[in-house]
C-alpha cells in the first residue's frame, strides 16, 4: 500500500490563555511514546477564530503537538479502518465566543515502527564534533551531514544508543512501509514523521466523504526537500 502524511496547515488552534491547573491536577501535553492513562488529565480549551467554519480534522495548539483534533464523524471513519491503536478524549473547543462540542483529541497507544522497511528507507544524519575548548564561551563544532540507512529497527536503535552524541540529529528522509502491512493507519513515532499516516485507500475515502477540507496529503516516501519549497512537488497538488 501507498501511505501519506496528513498535514493540517490551515486549521491550527490556540490554547486558552486562561487555562490553569491546580495542585494535584494534570494536563494533557504533546504526544509521547510512553503510553499513559490520560482520562483524568485536563485538556486546555482550543480556540479558533469565529469567522472560520471548522473542518473535520484540526491541528491543536503547540503544547499538544503530534496530536490531531477530529470531529465525531471523522473519528467514526478512522475507527472503521483501525481500532484500538488510538484513544480519543473529548476536546473542548471555542469558536469565537461559542463552545463547540463533538470533537475529540487523539492519544496514540500503538506504535508501528516495526513496519518501516529499513533497507529501502533513508535518514538524514547531522554529526557534530566539538573542536573548541569547552572553557571557551562560544563553542565551535565541526558539522558533517549524510544520508544513512539501517538494516532493521534494532540497528536503528543501536545506532542511537551507541553512536549518537547528544548534539547529533537524525531525521526521516525517505520512509517506506513493508509490503504486506495490514494497517490503513500508522504511527511511526520513533523512526518516521510524527503525523497521522494513512493508506491511499483511507485517503481516497476521506476525499469521497469530503473530510479533506484543510488537509494536505504528502506521500510518505518523498523527502521534504522535494515536496516543499518554491519548486516543490506540493505545488502540483496544492496551490
Amino acid at each position: 500500500m501507498k501511505y501519506y502524511e496528513v498535514h493540517i496547515p490551515y486549521f491550527i488552534a490556540k490554547r486558552d490563555p486562561g487555562f490553569e491547573i491546580k495542585d494535584g491536577e494534570t494536563a494533557m501535553e504533546s504526544q509521547i511514546k510512553i503510553v499513559k492513562d490520560l482520562f483524568s488529565s485536563l485538556i486546555p480549551t482550543q480556540i479558533f477564530k469565529a469567522n472560520k467554519r471548522l473542518a473535520d480534522f484540526l491541528s491543536p495548539s503547540a503544547d499538544l503537538s503530534s496530536r490531531i483534533i477530529l470531529s465525531t464523524r471523522a473519528k467514526a471513519l478512522i475507527e472503521r479502518y483501525r481500532k484500538g491503536n488510538i484513544r480519543y478524549y473529548p476536546c473542548p473547543i471555542m469558536r469565537g465566543k461559542e463552545m463547540v462540542s463533538d470533537y475529540w483529541i487523539t492519544d496514540k497507544v500503538t506504535f508501528d515502527d516495526e513496519w518501516v522497511d529499513f533497507p529501502k528507507s533513508e535518514f538524514f544524519f547531522r554529526k557534530r564534533k566539538l573542536i573548541s575548548n569547552e572553557s571557551e564561551i562560544r563553542l565551535k563544532y565541526e558539522v558533517t551531514e549524510q544520508i544513512i540507512q539501517f538494516k532493521d529497527l534494532d540497528d536503528f536503535n543501536k545506532f542511537r544508543n551507541e553512536k549518537m552524541w547528544h548534539m547529533d540529529e537524525r531525521f526521516p528522509f525517505k520512509i517506506f512501509i513493508k509490503k504486506g502491512c495490514p494497517h490503513h493507519i500508522l504511527s511511526i513515532h520513533t523512526t518516521g514523521p510524527r503525523y497521522l499516516i494513512v493508506s491511499e485507500e483511507l485517503k481516497n475515502e476521506m476525499q469521497i466523504q469530503k473530510m479533506n477540507k484543510g488537509i494536505e496529503f504528502k506521500p510518505l516516501e518523498i523527502p521534504d526537500e522535494e515536496w516543499f519549497g518554491p519548486n516543490g512537488l506540493r505545488k502540483q497538488f496544492y496551490s
